[in-house]
């Protein structure tokens, strides 16, 4: 009998102790907000300028061969209308229409052109971009681990994203868990001098061009 006591008893203080170590062992939570470290970086800012000259520059070039075609449809409506002409002869007419059927020839490699360069410029663009934000996030991540970590946190959420239900990563949380500022005044140790500061502006580099034709 006595036995089976002290045999409870150490399985007592045994679950106890397992207990008490589980609690001393509690995760320590950081949060963090990934979306505004992104626009806020100076980099970001960098970029933007970056991706936002080369749209100008497309979009230059997309109005030039716009106005090319635009010429070019102007020149084939004008030698068609001679067709009007009551006096014109058969060989004469027969040379207006080649030469319309020429122009309507170049308004379509016109309009190719222009086609390929949305297409190309835009797809190209669009993984500069892509590619730029993939590593960016995993440099600012790295960031924000080693600041969680001198703080103490064995756990770090990102509170930027949404769910799979589309509810927000997280809920709720003491403001006093955040550690964003304290990655961004990390982050910023290392921005060059002369370089600005990037403001949160919540806008990413993004890639737009007018349709061909417009």
């Amino acid at each position: 009998m006595m036995k089976n006591s002290l045999k409870t008893l150490c399985v007592l203080v045994a679950f106890a102790a397992a207990a008490s170590a589980g609690f001393a062992q509690a995760p320590k939570i950081a949060i963090v907000d990934m979306a505004r470290l992104f626009d806020s970086h100076y980099k970001t800012a960098e970029k933007n300028v970056v991706f936002q000259s080369e749209q100008e520059r497309v979009k230059a070039e997309i109005n030039r061969l716009n106005g090319e075609g635009l010429a070019l449809q102007e020149e084939a409506q004008s030698i068609a209308e001679q067709l009007n002409n009551p006096v014109l002869s058969e060989d004469a007419k027969v040379k207006i229409q080649e030469d319309a059927r020429a122009k309507v020839a170049q308004l379509q490699q016109k309009q190719g052109e222009m086609n390929a360069l949305v297409q190309n410029s835009s797809e190209s663009l669009k993984k500069r971009v892509m590619n730029f934000r993939s590593l960016l996030m995993d440099e600012i991540g790295k960031v924000a681990v080693e600041v969680a970590k001198r703080q103490g946190a064995t756990l770090l959420m990102d509170k930027s994203g949404p769910s799979l239900l589309g509810m927000p990563a997280v809920l709720y949380y003491e403001p006093s868990l955040e550690i964003t500022d304290a990655v961004l005044a990390e982050i910023n140790k290392t921005r060059p001098a002369g370089t600005p500061a990037a403001t949160t502006t919540g806008e990413e580099p993004t890639v737009s061009f007018p349709a061909a034709g417009n």
